[in-house]
């Protein structure tokens, strides 16, 4: 899949055939007042896009004005959260695999399992790609899922313990990410990185997983600092610790947000009204991996509004080759699992 050019022991190229087939991700909304208003993902109906089917929603409402109610607003958040903790274990396995790290792979898998199957448990109930409608929710949460969600929480908890050991402590784990995979702030600016992959590139940052506009005031969430304790600024330890800095957040957010929840009167949704008119609209949405662009389209002519939307890895590799050149043949494969490349599997068309 990729082709790397070398002299000696050091990359001086990387050639791959990404980026003549990387295509936005279509969704179509459904708003047509007769039929239920839910989003139909054109080919993609696995969790692993959640974070697209709300960026479409959120665009959508804030371009329209709709109102949510406060209890769908948590739920949605509880499921992203749940999104987010999906896409960084999955970015542990894929790293475990590049290192040939069975122990980390094993908890990985094990903890992505543990996500998978819960949102899989909504699944059932409501199909997921509908889940999440403009002005709210589809269906309420099943019967008993958060107490199932609390207890698995409290299961990959105890298990984050490993994770911490094996990144902080002088392990061949630390050793093999420290020092390799460099991009420093210039450069990440340069490349437009964002989400985990910006944030490791700065000597200082103060960042919240969610912005205050979209959290309840009963919900209280510290920002993280980066807080690199081994490694250069900008290298794959430091894309691995910010991941693990946020899986640790997560899970302390998800648990105060299923406080809340059962205190919460449930309004799963608000009619909303979307004029009859034309509109065509960019939207930036941060979420796992960054920042994904959004462009959002409805015709008077019809019942449906379309969305094409950009994955925040797209800039990672149009860079590939300037952030890999110099590096070691041998490093490649954990330099670029540092990045986490797994969307690109959704991009290809």
């Amino acid at each position: 899949m990729f082709n790397i050019d070398y002299s000696g022991n050091k990359i001086t190229g990387i050639r791959h055939p990404f980026s003549g087939q990387i295509r936005e991700i279509q969704i179509i909304t459904d708003c047509n007042p007769e039929q239920p208003m839910i989003p139909y993902p054109d080919i993609y109906k696995s969790p692993d896009t959640l974070d697209l089917q709300l960026a479409q929603i959120m665009a959508i409402e804030t371009h329209y004005h709709c109102k949510v109610p406060d209890y769908a607003r948590l739920v949605r958040l509880l499921l992203m959260e749940m999104h987010r903790l999906l896409n960084h274990f999955n970015y542990f396995s894929t790293l475990a695999c590049a290192i040939q790290f069975p122990k980390l792979l094993e908890k990985s898998v094990a903890n992505s399992a543990i996500i998978r199957a819960l949102l899989l448990i909504i699944d059932k109930v409501q199909s997921l790609n509908k889940y999440f409608v403009i002005g709210g929710i589809a269906t309420d949460l099943p019967t008993g899922f958060i107490e199932t969600l609390t207890d698995s929480i409290h299961v990959i908890q105890k298990n984050l313990g490993y994770y911490e050991r094996q990144l902080v402590q002088k392990t061949l784990l630390s050793n093999l990410l420290e020092d390799i995979g460099i991009i420093s702030q210039k450069h990440a600016k340069t490349c437009s990185l964002s989400g985990p992959n910006y944030y490791a590139s700065l000597p200082q940052a103060e960042y919240r997983l969610i912005t205050n506009n979209l959290l309840p005031k009963s919900v209280h969430l510290e920002p993280i600092k980066t807080d690199f304790r081994k490694g250069t600024i900008g290298d794959s330890w430091n894309r691995s610790w910010i991941r693990f800095m946020e899986i640790e957040q997560s899970l302390r957010l998800i648990l105060q947000l299923t406080g809340v929840i059962i205190k919460t009167d449930i309004n799963l949704m608000i009619q909303p009204f979307l004029p009859g008119r034309d509109s065509d609209f960019m939207v930036n949405f941060n979420h796992a991996e960054g920042q994904i662009i959004s462009h959002i389209s409805k015709s008077q002519n019809n019942h449906y509004i379309t969305g094409k939307h950009q994955y925040p890895v797209i800039n990672v590799i149009k860079n590939l080759d300037s952030i890999l050149v110099g590096e070691r043949i041998s490093s490649a494969k954990i330099v670029l699992s540092s990045l986490n490349l797994n969307p690109v599997k959704y991009l290809i068309h």
